[in-house]
């Protein structure tokens, strides 16, 4: 699994770019706060929009390696200078190649913890994982905390740091050999129910037009939820790992 580095994420535009598809559904579920929060704050030039935005680039990519966590929100009172948003996300999420290490991190959170679930077969090995800030489950607050902000100051750009010490969305993945199994969870975002149960998803049912458009989607899944947040691992196409197996791994796959 592929995960981007060091990434900006347009909230408003309804896309994650760092994210996972459950992520951006979430976002595409949401009402444009662009379009929500009339903007009382001065017009502002193309020079100054890019000079914040090199800044943060700066602060996010500028110390490689840090694996900080920092999360910015940039505000443009006029989103024509800013591809049709008035909101941008700066992001250095926390990135793992070190099992133990992202225990480590993950155990610093409010949330639940994913681990290697017992009984995963000899062979499998932990070859990546990520941590990413609550984002969707906030980004209506921090967007109206960021424009109160620069109206109060009138600024017509304005950028601010937002700490979080609560995951968002939690992904690993374990390889052996050709094959793999891909472990996530996220916020729920709609209504706080339970599920009843698990529900898989054989490779073969995916969408053929979807599958073709995002190929990552093309994968054995197993989902289950609490009234918090959803979970979900995946297996890719020709795995012999079976709807019964990934029950079992479910079984052990969030720490207690």
């Amino acid at each position: 699994m592929k995960y981007v580095k060091k990434a900006a994420v347009v909230a408003t535009g309804i896309a994650l770019l760092f994210g996972t598809a459950n992520m951006t559904e979430a976002f595409a579920n949401q009402t444009n706060s662009a379009q929500e929060l009339e903007s009382k704050t001065p017009a502002v030039g193309k020079e100054a929009v890019e000079a914040a935005k090199a800044e943060l680039s700066q602060k996010v990519n500028g110390e490689i390696g840090k694996n900080t966590g920092d999360t910015y929100l940039l505000y443009v009172s006029d989103p024509s200078l800013n591809g049709g948003s008035a909101f941008l996300y700066y992001l250095d999420m926390f990135k793992f190649t070190n099992y133990d290490d992202y225990l480590n991190q993950a155990g610093k959170l409010q949330g639940p913890v994913l681990q290697k679930p017992e009984g995963l077969p000899e062979g499998y090995k932990f070859e990546n994982g990520n941590i990413q800030p609550p984002i969707a489950k906030h980004h209506k607050e921090f967007q109206r905390e960021v424009k109160a902000e620069a109206e109060a100051q009138g600024k017509g750009v304005y950028y601010k740091k937002f700490d979080w010490n609560e995951m968002g969305e939690i992904n690993l993945t374990f390889v052996n050999g050709k094959d793999n199994l891909e472990m996530q969870v996220a916020h729920s975002l709609g209504r706080k129910t339970a599920n009843n149960g698990y529900r898989y998803i054989k490779s073969t049912e995916v969408d053929a037009e979807q599958g073709k458009k995002i190929p990552g989607l093309v994968r054995n899944k197993l989902i289950w939820s609490d009234q918090d947040h959803i979970y979900s691992i995946t297996t890719n196409p020709g795995n012999p790992l079976t709807k019964e197996d990934l029950i079992k791994f479910a079984e052990t796959a969030v720490k207690k």
